[in-house]
């Protein structure tokens, strides 16, 4: 065992010791209390007891005396026979005199009554317990007897007889009975003195209970409740008793227990006194020199853990030490770095392994206490082997300055090409702890991040942080230098169609060689970048500053990438044909942001692609215009809808015999600021937007609502309205359920809703087209295609579909009679949907002669401003109004 664990076992001897002694010593003082307690409670249930037993005697002798003396005060001599009356009288007079007394009576040798202190019983009636009379009379010596009570008296309270023989001069022989309250004796068993718990009982050998009282504060037992037989524990006779480990005599709880025998025989006083009563001062002091030993117990083990942990510690301490040397060793044997411990002299003191395979040279001449100026100067030959020897001298001097003040780290390249970071700490002892740490795969990690954070992993180029950081820079200083500059946005045309057709590697190639044709157009302080996809950017800085000259440059170049890019490409042995569009934008004359520049080049490349591509287009103010007007429609569209500015106009349709049978449905839009707005502004900004989809739902709400409150007007239910459905409105899911479900909201009839669709819409997805119109056709719903002869019209379709109308287009009836090709195509039209049976609406008729020639054809119905102009609601039921009346 060594040092350290002794002394641990020596202090937690002590200690224990000390606690065995403190825990001996608080036990013994806790039972000598404990045993002073039990006396002391003794001695005052023993005097309790005496001093009950004495007023019990003296009661009890007064009663004897008083019912004995009865026998001489109604002695009248021999040959008087007693009388009752006078009898009655005198027991009354003395009752009045006992306090101890309630009523009192005369019983002859059979227990039958002959005179009670009791008003109005003649003769009198007197309750006895069961065996008084015999019991009273039995002894030779007349004596006091005593008796519970059979049931309460009339007042209710409890009593005790008490009964006396008698014996007359003439040798009569009578029973004297008395009526003891319980609660006179009572006062005469406490004395007047009130002991808190303590339990009084009158009682006799065997255990019959005359006499009992829980405690000062309880109610008193009722008489001949059993408790248990004296006897039984050991009263005899005259003996008078105490037991420290019995019960008490009524509620039966462990207690100091005094009987005291009373003169009459067979009569006990009994004292019991509750051991937890009796030992409630004593636990309380118990608690407290417990608490106080515990306290000290606890002090006692905290000092020796705090002993414990105080040697722990030092020997915690003194391992450390040990184990920090030897660890250090360790690290410094085992370190990835080179380490070289100098002491304040700048001598060596230790190095590692690491430190010799960075400094190969250094092998055989480092050595401990050897001056670190002796390893620089063997290391400036390596590291300058091409300076002259005051350079040398130099470098080795700056390297000594740096090492009295150190700050931070250093880097040194070495001529291997690796790069190592050197940290120089000071030491507490002016010492010095120098840490060579090889950095070349960080400064690689480095270098291949800002590739990857600067440029396009694909081709190269730069990517958009670096051209928007480059456009930045040229910007600002080209307004300082009043210089220009410009940017070239480039996008490839049919790029997309290049990617489905031959797949995402064949247009990876393609944006490869692209690149290259990009960087060989420019010059080498121009900037070329990748955005993303097929755009491209060109950055042209240093341009003359005249605005003209600038742009003469940059239409120059961007020629030049016009057809250096429209040149065939070889992809994959296969030869590809393409083109870009350009836009441009010049920059220098005011201070731009570089993303302003961006969107500027950006929106005049989407006019070169209006161009149908293969396109230059400079940027032009009107442009920007353009795209804030069209931003701001937009904006104004989404407040419209939910401001309720939208509403429908109706255009009628006739038949021939001139007839209104119907109406197509025109979206109008009230604009709060520029007055009514004509579909040819908004529905194209709407169907770009999605915003489309909400006002097709507010359309047909509207006109199904329309269609409801005509239907229950005699002269407009005829009526049938047709409603324009957009491309991107009929391709949602849940078109035909929403269409369905405004008639059912609605109320409207379904026969007389026409929905119009274009050719287009319907052949782009033609199963899912003839779903959902068979699903709505099913309802009642009718269908119609607008703007018929327009696209690629083909008669199987027609064929397939659940059409009712087909509506020529306006274009072709604006000609009839003037040219001939629109004449045999209309005829053609109406040829056609007579062999297949559906109805021709005529669009756009605005003369006789239309009129005429479509009537001659068999065409049904006719629209257009010969034979009314779209008009607001109220205006086309008003002209139907007449007809009514």
């Amino acid at each position: 065992m060594d040092s350290h664990k002794r002394v641990l076992v020596t202090i937690w001897g002590l200690t224990g010791a000390l606690l065995l002694g403190l825990s001996a010593a608080v036990a013994g003082l806790l039972w000598n209390a404990r045993q002073d307690a039990l006396a002391e409670g003794e001695a005052r249930v023993t005097r309790f007891a005496a001093g009950a037993e004495a007023g019990m005697n003296r009661s009890l002798l007064s009663l004897d005396m008083f019912l004995a003396s009865l026998a001489e005060l109604l002695d009248r001599g021999e040959g008087s026979a007693l009388d009752t009356g006078e009898a009655a009288a005198l027991l009354r007079a003395m009752a009045r005199q006992n306090l101890m007394l309630r009523d009192v009576a005369l019983l002859d040798e059979q227990g039958r009554p002959l005179a009670s202190s009791a008003q109005g019983q003649e003769p009198p009636v007197v309750e006895l317990p069961k065996g008084l009379v015999a019991a009273a009379l039995a002894p030779v010596v007349p004596t006091l007897t005593l008796a519970r009570s059979p049931a309460r008296a009339p007042g209710g309270e409890q009593v005790l007889y008490v009964a006396r023989p008698l014996r007359l001069a003439d040798g009569t022989r009578l029973l004297a009975v008395a009526q003891v309250p319980v609660d006179v004796l009572l006062s005469v068993l406490l004395q007047g003195v009130s002991l808190p718990e303590m339990e009084v009982t009158l009682e006799r050998t065997q255990g019959e209970l005359l006499v009992g009282m829980l405690s000062p504060q309880a109610v008193a037992e009722r008489p001949g409740t059993a408790v248990p037989s004296l006897q039984a524990m050991g009263a005899q006779g005259h003996f008078t008793g105490f037991w420290q480990q019995a019960r008490t005599r009524l509620s039966g709880q462990p207690a100091l227990v005094a009987a005291r025998p009373l003169l009459y025989p067979d009569l006990w006083i009994t004292a019991s006194l509750p051991q937890a009563r009796a030992l409630a001062d004593w636990r309380h002091e118990a608690v407290a020199v417990g608490g106080g030993a515990l306290l000290f117990g606890a002090c006692l083990v905290l000092a020796g853990v705090f002993a414990s942990l105080y040697l722990r510690r030092m020997q915690r301490a003194r391992e450390s030490v040990a184990s920090a040397k030897a660890t250090l060793d360790q690290a410094v044997g085992s370190m990835v770095s080179g380490f070289v411990l100098l002491d304040a002299a700048r001598r060596i003191v230790q190095w590692n392994r690491p430190f010799e395979e960075m400094f190969p040279w250094l092998v055989g001449t480092v050595a401990v206490g050897l001056p670190y100026r002796r390893v620089l100067e063997t290391t400036v030959h390596y590291h300058l082997p091409a300076a002259s020897a005051q350079e040398k001298r130099d470098w080795v001097e700056r390297r000594l300055l740096q090492q009295r003040d150190p700050q931070g780290t250093h880097e040194q390249s070495l001529p291997n090409g690796h790069f190592v970071q050197i940290t120089e700490r000071t030491t507490p002892t002016g010492g010095l702890v120098i840490l060579y740490h090889d950095v070349t795969d960080l400064r690689l990690a480095a270098a291949e991040i800002e590739q990857l954070a600067f440029y396009d992993q694909l081709t190269g180029l730069s990517n958009r942080r670096l051209l928007l950081d480059r456009l930045s820079q040229a910007c600002a200083s080209a307004v300082r230098a009043d210089a220009r500059g410009a940017v070239l946005f480039i996008d490839l045309d049919q790029f997309k169609t290049l990617n489905d057709t031959l797949g995402h590697e064949t247009g990876d190639q393609l944006l490869q060689q692209v690149a290259r044709r990009l960087q060989g157009c420019v010059r080498a302080s121009d900037t070329v970048a990748r955005l993303g996809g097929d755009e491209f950017v060109v950055l042209l800085a240093g341009l003359p500053a005249d605005a003209t000259d600038a742009a003469l440059l940059a239409h120059a170049v961007a020629d030049k990438i016009l057809r250096l890019l429209g040149q065939p490409y070889l992809i994959e042995g296969q030869t590809y044909h393409g083109s870009c569009s350009i836009g441009a934008s010049l920059f220098g004359q005011l201070p731009q942001t570089a993303g302003e520049l961006l969107r500027q080049a950006d929106i005049a490349m989407y006019q070169a692609k209006a161009q149908r591509g293969n396109a230059l287009c400079f940027f032009e103010p009107s442009m920007q215009t353009a795209i804030n007007e069209r931003a701001r429609l937009e904006a104004d569209l989404q407040q419209a809808l939910g401001a309720g500015q939208f509403l429908l106009h109706l255009q009628p349709q006739f038949d021939g015999a001139g007839a209104m049978v119907g109406a197509e449905a025109l979206l109008r839009w009230q604009h709060p600021v520029h007055g009514l707005v004509p579909p040819a502004r908004f529905i194209a900004v709407a169907e770009d937007s999605e915003l489309i989809v909400p006002i097709g739902r507010w359309v047909l709400h509207s006109a199904c609502e329309l269609l409801a409150r005509w239907h229950h007007e005699p002269h407009l239910r005829h009526m049938s309205l047709s409603v324009n459905v957009s491309a991107r409105q009929f391709r949602q899911g849940d078109f035909a359920d929403l269409v369905a479900g405004v008639l059912r909201d609605t109320g409207a009839p379904a026969q007389r809703l026409e929905l119009e669709l274009t050719e287009s819409l319907v052949l782009e997805h033609v199963d899912d087209s003839i779903a959902k119109m068979h699903q709505l056709r099913a309802k009642g719903v009718r269908f119609a295609v607008d703007d018929f002869g327009t696209g690629y019209s083909s008669l199987s379709y027609l064929t397939r579909l659940p059409l009712q109308r087909l509506k020529i287009d306006k274009s072709f009836v604006h000609h009839l009679n003037e040219q001939h090709g629109d004449d045999v195509v209309v005829q053609t039209i109406l040829g056609m949907a007579r062999n297949l049976e559906l109805e021709v609406v005529a669009e756009g008729v605005e003369t006789e002669a239309q009129r005429d020639f479509l009537a001659r054809h068999g065409c049904d119905l006719y629209q257009g401003y010969l034979f009314a102009r779209p008009m607001p609601v109220a205006e086309l039921e008003a002209m139907l109004l007449p007809l009514a009346q």
